[in-house]
């Protein structure tokens, strides 16, 4: 596509999105209205070393530019972990064991001479399904990120909150069992154990038999909605769970926050029609009639682009 003419489809300043896995890079352009104009998906690569990672990073970020065509302004770029973000450094990242205080956000710049912005990657994803995706419209946001485990976002009167230390959104660790599953957080009974892919593994080694034997194949989640949906009572039952330890969590969010607009993105939120029943049933039977009127619980409608989009669009502002 010649400039001109990505010129004239772009909306406002573009800036540069990535969302950093532990195996993947996903990278885009993207407009001021959350529209990706170019994209790359690379592999990070054998050598997980900090200076092979931002080696790799600048070159998606010039391969990028180059296709775009276009003046970029900046990088938001997305990573899971306890982050600083005020110093652009990664204090640890379960997809990186080796980095401690890594300044990732430092170095990446003065490889690509790009302002460079880092975030968590749950919040980049809930903020772009706020901005450009399910919560488009609406200036209060909550969203759970169902993958792995449990994370989420808050977007507050349209801007990410991040709370004191820029830890907030820690939602997968709402208690909604008391003294039930550990957690690796130190905690029991936390909504992760329960709503991720480790809850639904767990609800499989608790049903035993073989049940139990499906809890460790790589495809577990993906094989028990299937069969959910050909009529397994047994593993509707474990959605069910879910959907109940779901609801208990969003009605605590609303109580607390008064949000309207709830939004489940990640890679468990295709099977929202297995669990949606028993979540929708728990938040009414333990949300004030008052205010769980006009509250909608949505999917995401951006995929694995949340996470992109949503780096790109906070990293300009």
């Amino acid at each position: 596509m010649a400039k001109r003419d990505l010129g004239a489809r772009v909306s406002g300043t573009l800036t540069i999105g990535i969302d950093l896995g532990g195996t993947r890079v996903k990278a885009g352009v993207v407009d001021a209205a959350g529209a990706i104009v170019a994209r790359r998906v690379e592999a990070v690569g054998a050598d997980k070393d900090g200076a092979a990672v931002v080696a790799r990073l600048a070159g998606v970020i010039t391969g990028l530019q180059q296709e775009c065509g276009l003046p970029v302004a900046a990088v938001g770029l997305a990573a899971a972990g306890v982050l600083d973000r005020a110093r652009g450094v990664i204090c640890e990242s379960p997809n990186f064991p080796a980095w401690r205080d890594l300044a990732l956000g430092r170095h990446l710049e003065a490889a690509v001479g790009l302002p460079v912005s880092l975030d968590n990657d749950a919040n980049a994803v809930i903020y772009g399904e706020a901005r450009a995706g399910a919560g488009r419209g609406a200036v209060n946001v909550v969203g759970f990120t169902l993958g792995t485990g449990v994370g989420g976002g808050i977007v507050l009167d349209g801007r990410l909150w991040r709370g004191t230390r820029g830890m907030a959104g820690e939602l997968g660790h709402i208690t909604v069992v008391p003294e039930g599953r550990p957690c690796g957080c130190g905690n029991r009974g936390c909504l992760e154990q329960y709503a991720g892919a480790v809850g639904l593994r767990q609800g499989l080694r608790d049903a035993g038999g073989d049940l139990a034997r499906m809890a460790d194949a790589p495809d577990a989640p993906e094989r028990m909605a299937a069969q959910a949906r050909a009529g397994n009572s047994r593993l509707r039952d474990i959605f069910d769970v879910m959907g109940d330890a779901l609801g208990q969590a969003i009605a605590t969010v609303v109580h607390t926050l008064d949000v309207q607009r709830i939004v489940l993105a990640g890679g468990l939120a295709p099977t929202a029609d297995l669990f949606m029943p028993a979540l929708t049933a728990t938040f009414h039977a333990r949300t004030f009639r008052s205010m769980a009127q006009g509250v909608r619980v949505l999917t995401g409608e951006l995929g694995e682009d949340a996470g992109v989009v949503g780096a790109a669009i906070g990293c300009a502002r």
